[in-house]
């Protein structure tokens, strides 16, 4: 298994957890104010990571801290959006999957231009069963 792999996995698994707990919590509280709880629970368990986890596994730098800014206000306009998808009304299985699965496949694509990562044959694929995954899990007829 890949050095990474293990980490991915663990990180699915909480983010299964995540779009259950935010299901949830739909319809519970307001959108904004649901994403602002997420968000603020988040930066306290991030707090205790950086006070007691490893120090200087890379250096810090000016670039890092903006895309990792940029990135958390990506993450802000997209739990707001969930749960609103989850408030209207949205499945679990097809929500998650658009926005974690569109997600995939929309940097899938991108990371070739941006990062110079290779687009081979295996990835077109990975790219097409999860547009295909996405598609049949998004339009699932309710029962």
């Amino acid at each position: 298994m890949a050095p990474w792999a293990f980490a991915a996995v663990a990180a699915s698994l909480c983010f299964a957890a995540h779009y259950v707990m935010l299901r949830a919590a739909s319809g519970r509280i307001g959108d904004a104010l649901g994403g602002f709880a997420l968000e603020a629970a988040a930066a306290v368990g991030l707090l205790v990571l950086v006070a007691i986890g490893p120090r200087n596994e890379v250096p810090t730098t000016t670039a890092g801290v903006v895309w990792s800014i940029l990135s958390g206000f990506m993450i802000t306009g997209g739990v707001t959006l969930l749960f609103l998808a989850f408030r209207l009304g949205g499945p679990v299985a097809g929500t998650g999957t658009i926005a974690l699965g569109g997600g995939v496949v929309l940097a899938a694509l991108f990371a070739p231009v941006l990062f110079g990562e290779s687009f081979t044959a295996r990835r077109a694929i990975g790219v097409a069963l999860g547009l295909a995954a996405t598609i049949i899990l998004a339009t699932e007829r309710p029962q």
